[in-house]
């Protein structure tokens, strides 16, 4: 399997998040979902579906009750994040408040360990 970084575009079925810990650059890993903390406390795996346009998500190793959602809800820096997405393409907004927020096409959360990590989407090509 070939990683290839480059945007995305509607379509891709393929894809994995490329998960870099931002206080120490060179830990990187490479997941189908990531794992973050929501806004209370509660540390929730989630993965994108319908060809980008949802998420999928369940709570620590429990992925039989996960769910579809439109909606994920993180910490960053102890502040309330909120994201939809669309087309592969994040809206973040803080608090939920839709006026407060941002397009995006990389996610950045506190993770399971209590570490900052940058998620950004890869394509991964089969031979």
């Amino acid at each position: 399997m070939n990683v290839y970084t480059q945007a995305l575009q509607v379509g891709y079925d393929h894809y994995l998040f490329v998960n870099t810990q931002l206080s120490n650059p060179t830990i990187k890993s490479v997941s189908q979902y990531i794992e973050y903390r929501t806004w209370s406390g509660q540390i929730w795996r989630s993965e994108i579906i319908d060809r980008g346009n949802a998420f999928f998500h369940w709570q620590g190793q429990d992925r039989i009750n996960g769910h579809r959602d439109t909606v994920i809800n993180y910490l960053l820096n102890g502040q309330r994040w909120q994201s939809t997405i669309a087309d592969y393409i994040f809206f973040h907004s803080l608090d939920g408040e839709e006026a407060l927020g941002h397009y995006d096409n990389v996610i950045k959360y506190v993770c399971a360990n209590n570490c900052v990590y940058r998620s950004t989407f890869a394509e991964y090509i089969t031979q």
